[in-house]
């Protein structure tokens, strides 16, 4: 064989190796392309997911954060009737009026206090009998200090011998005033109805 035709056979080999080369450079390109994209898709798709995700979370916690009312009773006006449930027994309560201060009442009131008294109305609507005492259900809250029941001898709100709370039957109505001590310079800010002397079950009136 000549010499020409070995160099002719050889340079032909390099160009093909060189060829396959390309070929496998190629694919390598597209290969690193194609995994390129895929991520960036998967980068995109995850990131309104995580957006959504924060929204959430942050609407979650305003709504967590939210103050809640409050659902306190201030009381209703003197003169308004009120429903009671005592026990067993089922009444309507109503402050008629409070009489502050009390003349002629021929109590004997500690110093640096007033005589302050509260009328009211107790009907038995069912149940059972109600028997209890008014100077331990009725109580009035100063302004400041603290309110003691207090003995009225005379007047228009005298202090009866037999508590007027003393076994009201059912269907039955009584009529009574309740005398206190009040300190002098504070004000009436509230009459409370406790049945059997008891805060649970309690009304007020302002």
């Amino acid at each position: 064989m000549s010499l020409g035709a070995l160099n002719k056979g050889g340079r032909l080999a390099a160009g093909a190796a060189l060829a396959t080369l390309s070929m496998v450079a190629a694919a390598g390109c597209g290969g690193s392309a194609s995994s390129g994209s895929a991520s960036a898709t998967t980068a995109s798709s995850a990131t309104p997911g995580r957006s959504t995700s924060s929204s959430a979370s942050t609407t979650t916690s305003e709504h967590a954060v939210a103050p809640k009312r409050s659902h306190r009773n201030p009381g209703k006006p003197v003169g308004r009737t009120q429903l009671v449930h005592a026990g067993a027994s089922t009444l309507s309560v109503t402050v008629t009026r409070v009489l502050d201060p009390v003349s002629g009442s021929g109590a004997a009131k500690p110093p640096g206090t007033r005589a302050v008294g509260v009328q009211l109305v107790i009907h038995n609507d069912g149940g059972a009998t109600y028997d209890s005492t008014a100077s331990g259900d009725v109580s009035v809250v100063p302004s400041t200090g603290m309110a003691a029941p207090l003995f009225f001898n005379a007047g228009v709100c005298q202090t009866p011998l037999t508590d007027f709370e003393s076994l009201i039957g059912v269907g039955e109505t009584r009529s009574g005033c309740v005398g206190f001590a009040v300190p002098r310079g504070a004000r009436i800010l509230a009459v409370r109805f406790s049945p059997h002397s008891r805060v649970p079950g309690s009304v007020t009136w302002r």
